[in-house]
């Protein structure tokens, strides 16, 4: 508890330090009680994978905090999976909602879900400027990772459709997040470096 208690303490100053973003914790954002307990096999995580949800955009606090409800809802109930399935969800209001978070095994990218943090933009983000609150918060948050030892500084991101049989992250999200240093052509992916 007292661990706890620290590192919370610990990622408030740091998230107030950097400023460019804001993290919205399950329990503020009306979470149900999660039953999961399989922890990632390697923190930090080796690799993020960038998802959409598919589900309806949010524009404003109440509106993504009610679709991160709704999510959770979803994979609970009609899915049967422990938790809502991502570490995080970005929303277009700019905020970082906390799903599973940096510690937890996920259940959004089969063959990656015990090494990756699932981050989902919330709804289809079609064509939204590199330069909105969502993607600035996502720029901050993966330093942000990588700065609390939650996620390697060499870490690898993919695309959803990198390394499954899916439309997410969409092409939009997919053409951008290309343009980003750590991302890595499918190939590379599928292969696992080569290993």
């Amino acid at each position: 508890m007292v661990i706890l208690q620290i590192s919370f303490l610990i990622l408030c100053s740091l998230s107030q330090a950097t400023g460019c973003f804001r993290l919205i914790t399950p329990s503020r954002w009306g979470a149900k009680v999660a039953n999961c307990s399989h922890p990632l096999s390697d923190v930090p995580a080796e690799y993020v994978v960038i998802i959409h949800t598919a589900g309806n955009p949010c524009r404003t606090h109440r509106d993504c905090h009610n679709e991160v409800k709704m999510i959770q809802n979803y994979h609970m109930n009609l899915k049967g999976w422990c938790d809502i399935a991502y570490s995080f969800l970005i929303g277009e209001d700019g905020y970082v909602y906390e799903g599973r978070g940096w510690r937890n095994e996920g259940s959004h990218t089969y063959g990656y879900n015990d090494l990756s943090l699932g981050i989902a933009f919330i709804g289809t983000f079609v064509e939204r400027s590199p330069e909105d609150k969502a993607w600035k918060a996502l720029r901050c948050f993966l330093d942000f990772s990588v700065k609390i030892g939650y996620l390697s500084p060499e870490f690898i991101m993919l695309a959803h459709s990198d390394v499954s049989d899916m439309v997410s992250p969409g092409e939009f999200i997919r053409a951008e997040i290309a343009k980003w240093p750590n991302y890595k052509h499918s190939l590379y992916i599928l292969n696992r470096g080569g290993q």
